[in-house]
């Protein structure tokens, strides 16, 4: 298997044929995190009944710009990385604390602000560095097409190396989950050592069945209209109101809406998120998933919340088997974002973990 694609390269994972960027453009996102988009249509009748649970799912997933992250003692700069295009892009990081590294990578839509209950705890005995990545939060956004899973990947090696990382504790949430991962297995051909252990929290690393929603952000240009038609504090607005919001252990400030609603205010941050949703499933048959995977060999801890609708339980528990080092630990209680949800408790998970 050759791996999943990027412009400019491969990443390397076994013996079979590799498909190229285009071919993953034209695969139908397998992964019902693609649904998030659909925020965007939530005012209209006919998707209202449909849409209204996905929609909180993705508003609890989303961070924005850290202007409004949670008050704490943060060294904020940003970190020139190049990718498969012939400018470098920066990178914003936020870091904090000191010892050995720890990398928290958010989900689809998300930034640096979607740690902000998770970095201070960390950052009590580790050094904590929580970046954006390309298209979101502060970090550059791009009008082009390279904002898959291995697009991101190869940033976020790129920054670790830069940066002269070492015995690094790589987390993701969700989507960032999965460029985690792929980080893992780039560096695997690489750099072996750099990568100590991963944190995979509800990450779709595994195909899912797809959803109408998915079929809608497939579209040419209707999510582009849609996002842009629709204020994105109205969007954001109706999301937090949505049911599967209201069993957050602590409730939504003002801040945080103007938080999680600032993002889309950018046409390049739109389509940051469209392009990254169209991509959003690496183009990897079962079998050639399952023989990466079966390569990564650091310590893994899997996290996923019980109530998961997005990406379900199974999907942890079938990725538990194909890691060989995985441990799949469960939070009861939440749904997809136990960052927002559960900030708590997946802390205790996190620093039980670190300290071992």
């Amino acid at each position: 298997m050759g791996g999943w694609s990027h412009r400019g390269g491969t990443f390397s994972g076994g013996e079979a044929a590799v498909s190229d960027l285009e071919t993953m453009r034209r695969v139908d996102c397998a992964m019902p995190e693609c649904a998030c988009f659909g925020s965007s249509v939530m005012v209209l009748m006919r998707w209202r009944r449909a849409l209204g649970g996905l929609c909180a799912v993705l508003i609890a997933a989303l961070g924005a710009s850290p202007a409004f992250a949670a008050s704490n003692a943060a060294f904020a700069y940003r970190f020139p990385v190049r990718g498969v295009s012939s400018a470098p892009i920066s990178l914003y990081a936020e870091e904090r604390g000191h010892g050995d590294p720890v990398v928290l990578l958010h989900g689809l839509g998300g930034s640096t602000y979607s740690w902000r209950y998770i970095a201070p705890a960390l950052a009590r005995t580790h050094r904590v560095i929580a970046i954006d990545l390309k298209g979101f939060g502060r970090s550059d956004k791009v009008f082009d097409t390279s904002y898959s899973a291995a697009d991101q990947a190869l940033l976020i090696a790129g920054f670790l190396i830069g940066r002269g990382l070492t015995n690094v504790t790589l987390v993701g949430h969700s989507f960032g989950g999965v460029v985690a991962l792929l980080t893992a297995i780039e560096l695997k051909r690489r750099d072996p050592a750099r990568i100590r252990q991963l944190v995979l929290i509800d990450a779709p690393a595994l195909p899912q069945p797809i959803t109408p929603i998915v079929a809608l952000m497939q579209q040419d240009v209707l999510p582009y209209a849609l996002l842009t038609a629709i204020p994105a504090d109205i969007m954001t607005r109706i999301a937090l109101g949505a049911s599967s919001v209201q069993r957050l252990s602590r409730p939504y400030t003002e801040a945080d809406t103007r938080a999680y609603a600032e993002p889309f205010y950018d046409a390049a941050a739109r389509h940051a998120y469209i392009q990254t949703a169209r991509q959003i499933a690496p183009a990897l048959s079962p079998r050639d998933l399952a023989h990466a995977y079966s390569r990564v060999h650091q310590r893994t801890l899997l996290v996923w919340c019980t109530n998961d609708e997005v990406v379900p339980l199974a999907t942890g528990r079938a990725l538990a088997s194909l890691l060989p080092r995985a441990r799949l630990e469960q939070l009861a209680g939440c749904n997809h974002a136990p960052t927002d949800e559960a900030p708590a408790a997946l802390s205790r998970s996190l620093v039980r973990f670190l300290s071992r």
